[in-house]
């Protein structure tokens, strides 16, 4: 999330895996959903804002266990300037050995 908000997208495919991605691609594809939502950047990680101040029983991190028990998937609702926006980060881990392997998946309009 960091590197996203950072603009260090050259380091995405160090933190995780990014399948049917090309270079440049991660780069290309956040500028276009920002403009697309009308934003200039979006906040990186912050543990106070998983959860919504004024609506405690919003999560602005969601979970999904697989079924088969090869790990989870994940959606990430973004924010910029502190205000949730209409972007979400959506990867998968998945357990291999005793790690676990981050996929990112999108960045994507809900």
């Amino acid at each position: 999330m960091d590197a996203l908000a950072e603009e260090r997208y050259e380091d995405l495919p160090r933190l995780a895996e990014m399948e049917h991605w090309t270079p440049g691609m991660p780069r290309d594809h956040v500028a276009g959903h920002l403009r697309l939502c009308g934003l200039s950047r979006m906040d990186g990680w912050t543990e106070e804002r998983v959860t919504s101040p004024t609506n405690p029983c919003y999560q602005q991190l969601n979970f999904f266990h697989f079924n088969n028990g090869s790990g989870f998937h994940v959606d990430f609702d973004l924010a910029s300037g502190g205000k949730l926006n209409d972007l979400t980060l959506r990867m998968e881990f998945l357990y291999r050995g005793e790690e676990l392997r981050p996929v990112f998946l999108d960045l994507h309009v809900m």
